[in-house]
């Protein structure tokens, strides 16, 4: 990383931070953009440069940021697509993670803020969308096939699923413990898969 790239990173840092403090202190709604960047020392127009919006600034640390797709696409060609999948999930799961206590704190703001709590959503949705394409693509099928859809759907649940179940672990689990929960997890689907609604019984 160059010094530009490092100095917007720490721009950005200073620009969370800032704003978590004031959203704590005074709450989300009070808190304009214009406090945010008087506090955190730059120019309303900086402020604006890196986050168009209140509600992107604070789900910024939460977001994938088409990670899902792009990691799909970079994995072989010939490797199996359920293959390729976990090893994308595990990739996500082994960059750290920062301070869990800024991320909890970030996640109490959005779950009691209706704006970015809805915009969180929007954006995992978009992740999800992303992730269909890249397997349609992958699979030469359309972007709409069900297959893709629903491969997509079950791979983000499955993602959101073991996020919750390490999420109060320790502020970066280590590889061993990422694999063999997965593992776990994905074991018992395997003998047990989740069942889909139908309207008549199979004969």
């Amino acid at each position: 990383m160059g010094l530009r790239e490092r100095n917007a990173a720490r721009t950005r840092e200073l620009i969370i931070d800032t704003a978590l403090n004031l959203f704590l202190e005074r709450g989300y709604d009070a808190t304009k953009m214009e406090h945010i960047a008087e506090a955190a020392g730059i120019g309303t127009s900086t402020l604006y440069r890196y986050f168009p919006t209140k509600d992107l600034l604070i789900i910024d640390p939460l977001a994938f940021r088409g990670k899902l797709a792009e990691g799909l696409k970079s994995r072989p060609a010939d490797e199996p697509l359920d293959i390729a999948l976990g090893h994308v999930m595990i990739e996500l799961f082994l960059v750290p993670r920062g301070d869990q206590q800024q991320i909890r704190q970030i996640q109490k703001v959005v779950n009691d803020n209706p704006a970015p709590r809805m915009r969180l959503l929007e954006e995992f949705m978009n992740e999800r969308k992303l992730l269909e394409e890249a397997i349609a693509d992958r699979l030469g099928r359309p972007p709409h096939d069900v297959f893709c859809v629903m491969t997509a759907r079950l791979t983000t649940s499955l993602l959101e699923y073991i996020g919750e179940l390490t999420f109060d672990v320790q502020d970066n689990p280590p590889e061993a413990y990422i694999r063999e929960l997965f593992g776990s997890v994905t074991r018992q689907l395997a003998a047990e898969p989740p069942v889909f609604p139908v309207l008549t019984e199979a004969t």
